[in-house]
């Protein structure tokens, strides 16, 4: 049976992997890691990148300050997700689909994904997907 490019890369990866003791990353670490998951700072994806980072280029740094330097952090502070919005549903280059979404109808959820999508652009992906909403 033959599998999927992606699901061989996956396994390989499952099978090539070290125990908890032989890790980069230690519990303390990545325990902060997790809490800045479940306090809602970082996304699941932001979390990767920083875990990929502890992991192999920088072995000392915090996780907090690695999200710093780097920029990762959500934004969930409704005033400057107001003026994201705003921002993005005002700019000229949005004014036909902006219209299109006055009008209504059918493909109104194609439109509310477009200006999620700018606004994540806007934000550099740092903005709070669900408080967009």
């Amino acid at each position: 049976i033959g599998y999927g490019c992606a699901h061989e890369d996956k396994r390989a990866s499952l099978l090539n992997s070290i125990s908890v003791d032989q890790s980069t990353v230690d519990s303390q670490r990545l325990g902060l890691l997790v809490a800045m998951i479940a306090n809602g700072t970082l996304t699941t994806s932001m979390a990767k990148k920083i875990l990929t980072i502890m992991y192999k280029e920088d072995l000392s740094s915090s996780p907090r300050d690695i999200a710093t330097r780097n920029g990762w952090e959500v934004i969930s502070d409704m005033d400057v997700l107001l003026q994201l919005c705003t921002d993005v549903v005002h700019d000229p280059k949005n004014t036909k689909q902006l219209e299109q979404y006055r009008q209504g109808g059918k493909n109104t959820w194609k439109i509310e994904k477009f200006f999620v999508g700018k606004i994540m652009g806007q934000s550099n992906g740092n903005a709070h997907p669900e408080k967009m909403k």
